[in-house]
């Protein structure tokens, strides 16, 4: 799964301004819908640091979108791993 696929699939019908406003909900800076945007549409990549906060203040549906893009920006690190979950 791509970025560009992860955001769109958590925005949903929600408008980048919406969906901005609830993935900002408890981080230091907002996100803007411009942002958001560049990533749905492949413009630019997010930050690790900036997803990895994401992660860490959230412990709802903005946590495993995190996750979800960190598994693509750091497969390695944040990738499910397979003989786990096919045993």
């Amino acid at each position: 799964m791509t970025i560009s696929e992860i955001v769109s699939k958590y925005r949903g019908k929600k408008s980048l301004r919406e969906f901005a406003g609830d993935l900002s909900s408890k981080m230091v800076e907002p996100i803007t819908y411009q942002t958001i945007k560049n990533w749905e549409d492949g413009i630019y990549k997010p930050s690790y640091y900036f997803i990895l906060a994401i992660a860490l203040h959230n412990d709802d549906w903005r946590r495993q979108f995190a996750l979800d893009i960190l598994a693509v920006l750091k497969p390695e690190y944040y990738a499910p791993d397979q003989s786990k979950i096919n045993s």
